[in-house]
């Protein structure tokens, strides 16, 4: 934790340091825009993976370090944290650092702040099959891939994102055409660890997609070393390649593989189409309400 808040102070100095390349003050909260930004983005993991390298050869008090670099920004810690993305005042879609209480470790998300009104939390995002979403256990309640690219924001933090506090769910398909659709459901949330993380509540769908996932309420998450759908005869994240709140059988699979074709493995959504046809765009929000 104390090498978490070094590591973001360490980002807030190089932020105000940075203004010519674009960071901009608005009120008595910063929003960071520009070339220079990016630059910062792109390097921050090596700048954390450092920082975690330099902690064992530090001999002055951690939290410290971490309240000097604050001081020294001029800016407070708070500045750059954001309880959720509805709660972040820019209407500017993008990367920005989310810590849902103070008990919870930051972490780097995207917030999609013009669709439906912005304030989304992207916890799902596929566009081009670059990243291999048929993985294990571990992999799905970490997380993987990177917000600049597809990933999947992990299930522990699902859990404790929508455990705190209510959340609707928005899921967006694409075809291999172009064409647009959307489901959007009235709550979601995800159960514990020691739940599985079920599919513990899922509210009322409206869209245009059509519903292919009221069938899953209620199921555990099943990857291909952790079987949990009601199968007795096989593991639908092996039949299916994939990892999914699977139940005997399926109605969508949007962690499958990423192919346009028409076959169960494949990325789809059921009543898109009325057939299990593979998509070309995934993105699945959350939204606190």
């Amino acid at each position: 934790m104390i090498v978490t808040k070094v590591f973001l102070c360490f980002v807030v100095v190089l932020f105000s340091a940075l203004k010519v390349f674009g960071v901009e003050e608005n009120g008595t909260k910063p929003s960071f825009t520009g070339f220079g930004f990016e630059i910062i983005m792109a390097k921050l993991e090596f700048l954390q993976y450092k920082l975690i390298e330099m902690e064992s050869a530090m001999k002055e008090d951690r939290e410290t370090i971490a309240q000097k670099l604050c001081f020294t920004s001029g800016l407070n810690l708070r500045s750059v944290l954001f309880p959720s993305c509805k709660k972040n005042p820019s209407k500017r879609s993008g990367k920005y650092f989310i810590q849902p209480t103070e008990n919870d470790e930051p972490f780097l998300g995207y917030c999609e702040q013009t669709a439906f009104g912005g304030g989304w939390l992207v916890f799902q995002h596929r566009y081009d099959g670059s990243v291999d979403f048929y993985r294990n256990w571990t992999e799905y309640r970490n997380g993987f891939g990177s917000v600049d690219g597809e990933f999947w924001l992990g299930l522990e933090r699902l859990n404790q994102i929508t455990s705190e506090r209510k959340h609707e769910l928005l899921v967006e398909l694409k075809d291999f055409e172009g064409n647009y659709k959307y489901a959007r459901y009235s709550e979601f949330e995800i159960g514990s660890e020691a739940e599985q993380y079920s599919l513990k509540k899922l509210g009322s769908y409206t869209g245009t997609a059509g519903d292919s996932l009221t069938y899953h309420k209620g199921m555990k998450f099943t990857t291909k070393d952790r079987d949990n759908d009601e199968s007795r005869s096989m593991n639908g994240a092996e039949k299916y390649e994939g990892a999914w709140w699977y139940k005997e059988f399926l109605l969508s699979n949007l962690n499958g593989r990423y192919k346009n074709a028409w076959d169960f493995k494949s990325m789809f959504w059921y009543n898109y189409k009325l057939k299990s046809i593979g998509l070309a765009y995934s993105r699945m929000l959350i939204r606190e309400t």
